[in-house]
């Protein structure tokens, strides 16, 4: 959990557009919705977190 948080953050480091974060996240296979009022940025940051704290 401990990497899974780490590669959440170094990817929330990188200079990047919200389209592009959607783009990355399809071509890993990950073609879904954040949950509402979350944008995909601001669910990244939560599993960021989530992660950290296992």
């Amino acid at each position: 959990m401990a990497q899974l948080a780490g590669e959440l953050h170094d990817l929330l480091a990188l200079p990047v557009e919200e389209p592009d974060y959607a783009v990355g996240l399809a071509e890993l296979g990950l073609e879904v919705a954040p949950p509402a009022p979350l944008s995909i940025v601001g669910w990244l940051v939560e599993l960021a977190r989530a992660a950290g704290r296992h």
